[in-house]
C-alpha cells in the first residue's frame, strides 16, 4: 500500500508545483491586461510612479502576495474589471464606473463597493510609494 501511495503523493506535489500559475504571476498579468492600451491610465502610472506598467503591476502583485491578505479578492476584482473592459471596449475609468453600478445593483456580489474602493486606494498608495522611491517597488 505504501508503494501505491508514494506515486500518488508525488503526482499531487508536482501538480501543485506546475499546475496553476502562482498568485503573483496571475495578479501581474491581470493588472497589465487591465491597464494596457489605456493611454490615460498608462500616462498616470508612468507619471505617478516614475516607472512602467510591468514594473508597477509586478510591484502590486508581489506586495499583495507578500501581505497574504486580499489575494483572492483582488484577483476577483481584476478578473471582473478586465472582462468588462474587454467586452465593452471601455477605458479603465468607464470600467470602474460599470463595476460600481453592478456592485450597487447586486449584479456583482462577490465583493463590496468598499472592497473595490480599497483596491483603488491601494493602487494610489502604491503609486505614491513608488514615486518616493524613484520608480522602485517600495519595501512592504
Amino acid at each position: 500500500m505504501k508503494h501505491l501511495l508514494a506515486p500518488i503523493a508525488a503526482i499531487t506535489v508536482l501538480s501543485g508545483c506546475f499546475g496553476a500559475p502562482p498568485n503573483e504571476k496571475i495578479l501581474t498579468d491581470l493588472c497589465v491586461e487591465l491597464f494596457e492600451g489605456d493611454p490615460r491610465s498608462l500616462t498616470m502610472i508612468s507619471g505617478d510612479t516614475g516607472s512602467d506598467l510591468p514594473t508597477f503591476c509586478g510591484c502590486f502583485a508581489s506586495q499583495t502576495v507578500a501581505e497574504e491578505t486580499n489575494i483572492d479578492l483582488r484577483k476577483d476584482i481584476l478578473v471582473k474589471m478586465t472582462a468588462i473592459r474587454e467586452a465593452n471596449g471601455f477605458d479603465v475609468e468607464a470600467t470602474a464606473e460599470q463595476i460600481q453600478e453592478q456592485v450597487r445593483s447586486g449584479e456583482i456580489d462577490s465583493f463590496t463597493e468598499s472592497d473595490f474602493d480599497d483596491l483603488g486606494d491601494y493602487f494610489r498608495d502604491l503609486s505614491t510609494g513608488m514615486s518616493d522611491t524613484s520608480g522602485i517597488c517600495p519595501a512592504g
